[in-house]
């Protein structure tokens, strides 16, 4: 299990962890996940799986997690307020403002966002990500500079610059990031490496 510093705290508990520490987790509250801007906010476990692209509680004990093959794991907390989010940010999701809108869930549940930290878990990195023209022509020319020219109608997407770049926007200040890459590193799934693999890892966070 991999952690980050910045969500420390002896009232939070978190952890990102590779593909053989996932198959042990048990009691987790996951996502029917589509890749959306999608929120929900929790107080209780749902009777199934909200489709949705990030959670937000309050609520202790309650164990929200991601799951992921490639794409980023966000753990979001607010110490002071007692408010916490996981993010399910593929790069389609980060595109349509799922970081932005979790956010905003969580400062209507009385978050700061001057204090709300961000861990990012293990994705797949910028050598890794291998991206067209048409995925290029979908951002702004402003942010062009995360495509890195690597042959004709080829570029490396700097997948990580932006959810940092997203979480900057949103107002986050506090980022801490595991640099693994999923797709090189095979303790980790990865969905570009082996798309016929079903299964996911896990990003947990929980108020304790």
């Amino acid at each position: 299990m991999k952690t980050v510093a910045c969500l420390e705290n002896e009232s939070v508990f978190h952890g990102f962890y590779d593909a053989k520490e996932s198959e042990k987790q048990k009691t987790l509250i996951l996502m029917n996940q589509v890749h959306s801007a999608d929120v929900l906010v929790i107080d209780k476990e749902p009777c199934e799986a909200p489709q949705v692209d990030a959670l937000v509680t309050k609520t202790p004990h309650l164990a929200i997690a991601v799951k992921t093959a490639d794409c980023a794991p966000v753990l979001l907390c607010d110490k002071e307020h007692k408010v916490i989010a996981a993010v399910h940010a593929g790069w389609k999701g980060a595109f349509q403002g799922i970081i932005e809108n979790t956010i905003l869930k969580m400062i209507e549940l009385g978050a700061d966002v001057g204090s709300i930290q961000a861990g990012i878990g293990p994705h797949i990195q910028k050598e890794s990500f291998e991206a067209d023209e048409k995925m290029k022509a979908l951002f702004p020319v402003t942010q062009h500079h995360f495509f890195e020219e690597i042959g004709k109608d080829k570029y490396h997407f700097d997948f990580h610059g932006y959810v940092v770049y997203r979480l900057r926007k949103a107002g986050v200040k506090y980022i801490d990031s595991v640099l693994i890459d999923t797709y090189q590193d095979e303790n980790y799934l990865s969905y570009r490496r082996d798309p016929k693999n079903p299964d996911r890892q896990y990003s947990v966070i929980k108020l304790k």
